[in-house]
Protein backbone atom coordinates (compact mmCIF):
# COMPACT_ATOMS: atom_id res chain seq x y z
CA UNK A 1 0.00 0.00 0.00
CA UNK A 2 1.44 2.93 -0.74
CA UNK A 3 1.64 6.36 1.81
CA UNK A 4 -1.03 8.50 0.25
CA UNK A 5 -3.97 5.62 0.43
CA UNK A 6 -3.23 5.02 4.35
CA UNK A 7 -4.23 7.14 6.97
CA UNK A 8 -1.00 5.90 8.55
CA UNK A 9 -2.53 5.84 11.94
CA UNK A 10 -2.29 2.35 14.35
CA UNK A 11 -5.82 2.14 14.68
CA UNK A 12 -7.91 -0.92 13.77
CA UNK A 13 -10.47 1.42 12.54
CA UNK A 14 -7.85 3.26 10.14
CA UNK A 15 -6.77 0.33 8.99
CA UNK A 16 -9.79 -0.88 7.73
CA UNK A 17 -10.61 2.70 5.91
CA UNK A 18 -7.48 2.33 4.29
CA UNK A 19 -9.02 -0.55 2.52
CA UNK A 20 -12.56 0.36 2.12
CA UNK A 21 -12.62 3.93 2.66
CA UNK A 22 -12.92 4.96 -0.86
CA UNK A 23 -16.18 6.52 -2.18
CA UNK A 24 -18.18 3.84 -3.82
CA UNK A 25 -15.91 0.39 -2.66
CA UNK A 26 -18.65 -0.28 0.36
CA UNK A 27 -21.42 -0.19 -2.25
CA UNK A 28 -19.79 -2.38 -4.15
CA UNK A 29 -19.14 -4.93 -1.31
CA UNK A 30 -22.88 -4.25 -0.69
CA UNK A 31 -23.63 -5.52 -4.07
CA UNK A 32 -21.42 -8.72 -3.89
CA UNK A 33 -22.70 -9.66 -0.52
CA UNK A 34 -25.54 -10.32 -2.48
CA UNK A 35 -23.64 -12.70 -5.12
CA UNK A 36 -21.11 -12.73 -7.95
CA UNK A 37 -21.93 -9.83 -10.28
CA UNK A 38 -20.80 -9.15 -13.90
CA UNK A 39 -18.99 -5.95 -14.05
CA UNK A 40 -22.19 -4.67 -15.98
CA UNK A 41 -24.59 -5.50 -13.60
CA UNK A 42 -22.56 -3.75 -11.14
CA UNK A 43 -22.45 -0.47 -12.98
CA UNK A 44 -26.26 -0.56 -13.54
CA UNK A 45 -27.19 -1.39 -9.71
CA UNK A 46 -24.07 1.76 -8.99
CA UNK A 47 -26.43 4.38 -10.74
CA UNK A 48 -23.64 7.24 -10.93
CA UNK A 49 -20.45 5.51 -10.84
CA UNK A 50 -18.16 5.90 -14.08
CA UNK A 51 -16.54 2.57 -15.74
CA UNK A 52 -12.89 3.78 -15.04
CA UNK A 53 -13.76 4.89 -11.00
CA UNK A 54 -15.46 1.00 -11.27
CA UNK A 55 -12.13 -0.47 -13.02
CA UNK A 56 -10.04 1.31 -10.15
CA UNK A 57 -12.36 0.23 -7.31
CA UNK A 58 -12.31 -3.91 -8.21
CA UNK A 59 -8.41 -3.32 -9.15
CA UNK A 60 -8.00 -2.11 -5.39
CA UNK A 61 -10.57 -4.61 -3.89
CA UNK A 62 -8.72 -7.57 -5.36
CA UNK A 63 -5.24 -6.44 -4.60
CA UNK A 64 -6.26 -5.85 -0.79
CA UNK A 65 -7.70 -9.73 -0.98
CA UNK A 66 -11.03 -8.49 -0.65
CA UNK A 67 -12.56 -8.95 -4.45
CA UNK A 68 -11.68 -11.95 -6.48
CA UNK A 69 -12.38 -12.53 -10.11
CA UNK A 70 -13.45 -15.38 -12.13
CA UNK A 71 -11.33 -16.72 -15.05
CA UNK A 72 -13.13 -15.87 -18.37
CA UNK A 73 -10.77 -13.78 -20.34
CA UNK A 74 -10.36 -10.03 -19.85
CA UNK A 75 -12.94 -7.54 -21.38
CA UNK A 76 -15.41 -10.90 -21.61
CA UNK A 77 -19.16 -10.35 -20.08
CA UNK A 78 -18.57 -13.20 -18.40
CA UNK A 79 -16.08 -11.43 -16.07
CA UNK A 80 -17.66 -12.14 -12.52
CA UNK A 81 -16.55 -10.61 -9.38
CA UNK A 82 -17.16 -12.38 -5.81
CA UNK A 83 -15.91 -11.53 -2.31
CA UNK A 84 -13.18 -13.59 -0.77
CA UNK A 85 -13.54 -14.90 2.74
CA UNK A 86 -12.19 -12.11 3.82
CA UNK A 87 -14.41 -9.81 1.49
CA UNK A 88 -17.62 -11.71 3.08
CA UNK A 89 -16.50 -10.69 6.67
CA UNK A 90 -17.59 -7.72 6.07
CA UNK A 91 -21.28 -8.34 6.13
CA UNK A 92 -21.51 -7.18 9.87
CA UNK A 93 -19.81 -4.35 9.53
CA UNK A 94 -22.21 -3.55 6.24
CA UNK A 95 -25.43 -4.07 8.31
CA UNK A 96 -24.76 -2.29 11.43
CA UNK A 97 -24.18 0.74 8.92
CA UNK A 98 -27.32 0.10 7.01
CA UNK A 99 -29.06 0.06 10.88
CA UNK A 100 -27.36 3.31 11.64
CA UNK A 101 -28.21 5.21 8.02
CA UNK A 102 -31.95 3.95 8.24
CA UNK A 103 -32.81 6.75 10.58
CA UNK A 104 -31.99 9.20 7.36
CA UNK A 105 -34.45 7.01 5.21
CA UNK A 106 -37.54 7.68 6.99
CA UNK A 107 -38.76 9.78 3.82
CA UNK A 108 -38.43 7.45 1.01
CA UNK A 109 -36.29 7.58 -1.58
CA UNK A 110 -37.57 10.91 -3.79
CA UNK A 111 -35.10 10.82 -6.79
CA UNK A 112 -32.44 8.43 -5.46
CA UNK A 113 -31.71 4.69 -6.86
CA UNK A 114 -33.82 1.96 -5.39
CA UNK A 115 -33.06 -1.12 -6.31
CA UNK A 116 -35.14 -3.79 -4.65
CA UNK A 117 -32.31 -6.44 -4.54
CA UNK A 118 -30.98 -4.49 -1.85
CA UNK A 119 -34.52 -5.79 0.60
CA UNK A 120 -32.64 -8.69 1.39
CA UNK A 121 -29.65 -7.54 2.40
CA UNK A 122 -31.66 -4.22 4.75
CA UNK A 123 -33.94 -6.99 6.34
CA UNK A 124 -31.21 -8.40 7.30
CA UNK A 125 -30.18 -5.43 9.10
CA UNK A 126 -33.29 -5.38 10.63
CA UNK A 127 -34.88 -8.49 11.82
CA UNK A 128 -31.69 -10.77 11.78
CA UNK A 129 -31.19 -12.50 15.07
CA UNK A 130 -34.46 -9.98 16.74
CA UNK A 131 -36.88 -11.58 19.08
CA UNK A 132 -40.12 -12.56 17.95
CA UNK A 133 -42.94 -14.00 19.50
CA UNK A 134 -41.95 -17.42 20.86
CA UNK A 135 -45.44 -18.81 20.77
CA UNK A 136 -45.05 -18.71 16.58
CA UNK A 137 -42.34 -20.43 14.32
CA UNK A 138 -42.40 -21.26 10.71
CA UNK A 139 -41.50 -19.27 7.38
CA UNK A 140 -42.36 -16.69 5.54
CA UNK A 141 -42.14 -16.36 1.66
CA UNK A 142 -41.82 -12.45 0.62
CA UNK A 143 -42.56 -11.13 -2.64
CA UNK A 144 -41.36 -7.73 -2.67
CA UNK A 145 -40.71 -5.80 -5.92
CA UNK A 146 -40.41 -9.87 -7.78
CA UNK A 147 -38.08 -10.20 -5.20
CA UNK A 148 -37.90 -13.87 -3.38
CA UNK A 149 -36.95 -13.69 0.20
CA UNK A 150 -37.33 -16.19 3.50
CA UNK A 151 -38.23 -14.68 6.94
CA UNK A 152 -37.62 -17.74 8.72
CA UNK A 153 -39.02 -17.68 12.69
CA UNK A 154 -37.14 -20.12 15.22
CA UNK A 155 -37.21 -19.93 19.01
CA UNK A 156 -38.11 -16.60 19.03
CA UNK A 157 -35.45 -15.44 16.62
CA UNK A 158 -35.48 -14.23 13.07
CA UNK A 159 -33.51 -15.22 10.14
CA UNK A 160 -33.70 -12.97 6.99
CA UNK A 161 -32.74 -15.67 4.05
CA UNK A 162 -32.35 -14.65 -0.45
CA UNK A 163 -34.79 -17.00 -2.07
CA UNK A 164 -37.92 -18.91 -0.82
CA UNK A 165 -36.45 -21.56 1.46
CA UNK A 166 -38.48 -24.63 2.61
CA UNK A 167 -42.21 -24.66 2.69
CA UNK A 168 -44.01 -21.25 3.44
CA UNK A 169 -46.13 -20.92 6.22
CA UNK A 170 -47.42 -17.20 4.73
CA UNK A 171 -46.83 -15.33 1.97
CA UNK A 172 -46.42 -11.58 1.95
CA UNK A 173 -46.51 -9.60 -1.34
CA UNK A 174 -45.52 -6.34 -0.72
CA UNK A 175 -43.63 -2.91 -1.86
CA UNK A 176 -40.49 -2.55 -0.83
CA UNK A 177 -40.64 0.88 0.53
CA UNK A 178 -43.49 -0.86 2.88
CA UNK A 179 -41.67 -3.43 4.12
CA UNK A 180 -39.13 -1.89 5.59
CA UNK A 181 -41.10 0.76 7.15
CA UNK A 182 -42.98 -2.33 8.78
CA UNK A 183 -39.79 -3.85 9.23
CA UNK A 184 -38.53 -0.43 10.63
CA UNK A 185 -41.89 0.08 13.24
CA UNK A 186 -42.69 2.47 11.13
CA UNK A 187 -46.27 0.86 9.79
CA UNK A 188 -48.26 -2.17 11.32
CA UNK A 189 -48.50 -5.03 8.18
CA UNK A 190 -51.86 -4.90 6.47
CA UNK A 191 -53.39 -8.21 6.62
CA UNK A 192 -55.10 -7.96 2.78
CA UNK A 193 -51.37 -8.73 1.63
CA UNK A 194 -51.20 -12.17 3.62
CA UNK A 195 -51.72 -15.06 2.58
CA UNK A 196 -51.56 -18.05 5.06
CA UNK A 197 -50.52 -17.61 9.17
CA UNK A 198 -51.38 -14.07 10.02
CA UNK A 199 -49.82 -14.32 13.09
CA UNK A 200 -46.66 -15.44 11.84
CA UNK A 201 -45.90 -12.93 9.07
CA UNK A 202 -46.16 -10.11 12.15
CA UNK A 203 -43.98 -12.27 14.30
CA UNK A 204 -41.12 -12.72 11.05
CA UNK A 205 -41.89 -8.65 10.11
CA UNK A 206 -43.43 -6.65 12.86
CA UNK A 207 -41.53 -4.11 15.02
CA UNK A 208 -43.56 -2.02 17.31
CA UNK A 209 -41.27 0.89 17.90
CA UNK A 210 -43.54 3.92 16.78
CA UNK A 211 -45.78 1.77 14.20
CA UNK A 212 -48.80 3.08 12.55
CA UNK A 213 -51.77 1.76 11.07
CA UNK A 214 -50.88 0.95 7.56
Amino acid sequence: MTRGKTYGQFCGLARALDHVGDRWTLLIVRELLLGPRTFAALQASLDGISPNLLVDRLRSLASDGIVRRNGAPARSKAVEYRLTDDGAALEPAVLALIRWGARWMTTGPGDDHVEPTWTVLALRALLNGTPAERSVHGNVHLVVDDQAITVAVTRGRRTVRAGHQGPADATVTETMSTVLAVASGLLTLDNNVITGDDELAHAALQTTQGASTG
